[in-house]
């Protein structure tokens, strides 16, 4: 997490000490829940290692909204901050390891340390960006080409997760995403 934020913001090693020790650091086995939706997400993880995966229940159907992957922050990010019940369950796709943060101490750290404010941004500006391209890419792209880009983008993901969940966040069934391999295999 150290060289992940050093990339953002310059801070002494008390101050990364700081910082790391609002945290607690544990590993969770693969398909664990994180976090679960109608409930105020109390939680932010930095993800050391391992694969996460966010999604909603929508008329009983479980819709893939984003992976989360190493060296990145994970949550219902409008629950986090709005204090509102989120719409999100988490769960892990791998074994992870990460540093969990509590939402009370998340924030009080950045008062007593405004320098650090900056990383509430980045987490805030990167979400935001995540969310304008999977947006742009379901306006502009066919499936092909949202598959393509995945595919470019998080290459191991093809490895770790299930093609229904792929498939799921493509926007498509199973069948269709299947398809679409099929026809890229064939060119």
């Amino acid at each position: 997490m150290k060289s992940f934020l050093s990339a953002y913001i310059e801070f002494s090693d008390n101050e990364y000490e700081q910082f790391i020790s609002k945290a607690k650091q544990i590993q969770i086995k693969k398909n664990e829940q994180l976090l679960v939706a109608d409930k105020v997400v109390e939680k932010m993880f930095f993800i050391k290692s391992g694969i996460l995966r966010s999604y909603r229940i929508i008329d009983g159907v479980d819709i893939t909204h984003h992976f989360f992957l190493e060296n990145g922050f994970a949550t219902d990010y409008e629950s986090f901050l709005t204090g509102k019940h989120g719409e999100l369950y988490l769960e892990t796709i791998t074994d992870i390891t990460v540093y969990e943060f509590n939402r009370s101490t998340f924030f009080s750290f950045f008062e007593d340390f405004p320098r650090f404010e900056k990383i509430r941004s980045v987490i805030a500006e990167y979400a935001y960006l995540q969310m304008v391209e999977r947006l742009r890419e379901f306006q502009t792209k066919d499936l092909k080409e949202r598959y393509l880009n995945l595919i470019n983008k998080n290459s191991k993901l093809f490895n770790l997760v299930s093609q229904k969940d792929i498939a799921s966040y493509l926007g498509v069934a199973p069948q269709s995403l299947s398809r679409i391999k099929d026809s890229i295999r064939q060119t």
